[in-house]
C-alpha cells in the first residue's frame, strides 16, 4: 500500500502516472496472466481426466505417422550429413585459392606502389623540365 500511495503521489501535473511505475504494473499484470492461464490448463486437464478416466485413446494412424516422421527425419539426417561433407571437401581448395589471391593481392599493392612512385618521379622530371623551359624563354 505504501508504494502504491507513494506511485500516487508521483504523479505528474497533467495526471499521467509515471513510466517506471506502469512498466511495473505491466510485468505484474503479465506475471499474474501467466499464473492463471497455467491454472486453467491444469483445471482442463482434471476436468477431461474426472471425465473421460483411463488412458485417452490415441489418435487413428499414430504409428504410421510416427514412422513416416522418422524416416523424414532420416532422410533430413543424411540429407545434412552429406550438405557437411561436400563443404568439408570444398574449404581446403578454396583455402588454398584464398592464400594465392592474398599473395598476388600483396604483389599487385607493392607493384602499384612503385608506379605510383615513378609517376611521382616522372611528374617532378616534368616539372622542372618546364620550369628550364620556359627560363630559356624568359632569357630569350
Amino acid at each position: 500500500l505504501t508504494a502504491l500511495e507513494a506511485a500516487l503521489a508521483l504523479e505528474e501535473e497533467d495526471g499521467d502516472v509515471p513510466a517506471p511505475v506502469l512498466v511495473e504494473h505491466q510485468v505484474d499484470t503479465r506475471r499474474k496472466q501467466k499464473l492463471l492461464l497455467s491454472q486453467l490448463r491444469v483445471l482442463q486437464l482434471l476436468l477431461g481426466v474426472i471425465e473421460n478416466p483411463g488412458l485417452p485413446p490415441a489418435p487413428a494412424g499414430l504409428r504410421a505417422a510416427a514412422a513416416q516422421a522418422r524416416g523424414r527425419w532420416q532422410e533430413l539426417k543424411s540429407g545434412y550429413g552429406e550438405a557437411l561433407g561436400a563443404l568439408g571437401a570444398a574449404v581446403p581448395p578454396t583455402l588454398a585459392q584464398l592464400g594465392k589471391g592474398q599473395q598476388l593481392l600483396q604483389r599487385l599493392r607493392g607493384v602499384l606502389g612503385a608506379r605510383t612512385q615513378q609517376q611521382e618521379e616522372l611528374q617532378v622530371k616534368v616539372r622542372e623540365a618546364t620550369e628550364r623551359r620556359d627560363e630559356v624563354r624568359w632569357r630569350v
